[in-house]
């Protein structure tokens, strides 16, 4: 199996393709594959992996023109695959020379800057997050904030969240607005909203519903078709706007 990888200089884009070709075996990963060609073909070949079970979110890149986790991803699954996205620049348009059925094509992950070939810089989403205070203040004393199982389901999709960012790489609304918080901090503020040992819910709504929020969003649903955890952002995005 020939694998065309996009590759690029330090701080920069993607400047040119390289073509290795892969020994497969069954049960095997993309990101598999790119052990094998940075262990045996190109060390200089740069990409993120962490925990290899689909936790960590580190592997997410651009894969046969669909935001996935190169961990999850069985080359064996690749071939037909169609998660039907809205198409937008990034997952439209194809690199000269590039054989869909003879090739997997390997892409840095879109809407971030290239950082060196598969690696993207993902300060933005980060600092989205950390802006719009995303989180649980502790409180004072000793009295644990108890929840119920029931309350508990209301927010279990949304704690599965693992920032893996194939939501924000999917949306076509940050390639045309850079300001959007995007999809991922969208959700987070409705998992806080929603979480019934918050005390002050409201927090989060207003957080969510700025110009650069819940209000941008067009309701296109690339996030819920491109997210490995079942989160559904465009789900909580629809009732954030409905506030």
């Amino acid at each position: 199996m020939m694998f065309r990888i996009a590759r690029s200089r330090a701080g920069g884009s993607i400047t040119h393709y390289d073509l290795y070709k892969v020994d497969i075996k069954k049960g095997m990963t993309v990101l598999d594959a790119l052990f094998q060609i940075q262990d045996r073909m190109d060390p200089s070949l740069s990409f993120r992996y962490s925990c290899r079970g689909a936790v960590c979110g580190s592997c997410s890149m651009l894969i046969n023109k669909e935001p996935r986790l190169a961990c999850r991803t069985q080359i064996a699954d690749l071939k037909g695959s169609d998660m039907k996205l809205k198409p937008f620049a990034a997952i439209s348009e194809t690199p000269p020379g590039w054989k869909l059925d003879t090739e997997i094509l390997v892409e840095p992950l879109p809407n971030m800057p290239v950082l060196k070939d598969l690696v993207v810089d993902m300060t933005r989403f980060y600092e989205v997050l950390e802006s719009m205070k995303l989180w649980s203040d502790t409180e004072d004393g000793n009295t644990p904030r108890t929840q119920s199982p029931e309350e508990r389901t209301k927010i279990e999709r949304y704690v599965n969240c693992i920032l893996c960012a194939l939501c924000y790489g999917s949306c076509p609304v940050i390639a045309a607005k850079e300001e959007y918080v995007g999809p991922a901090a969208l959700a987070k503020a409705w998992r806080f909203h929603e979480d019934s040992r918050i005390q002050d819910p409201e927090r989060y709504a207003k957080l969510a519903n700025t110009p650069d929020g819940a209000q941008l969003c067009d309701l296109i649903m690339n996030c819920v078709k491109a997210c490995p955890k079942g989160v559904r952002p465009g789900g909580a995005i629809r009732k954030l706007k409905n506030l």
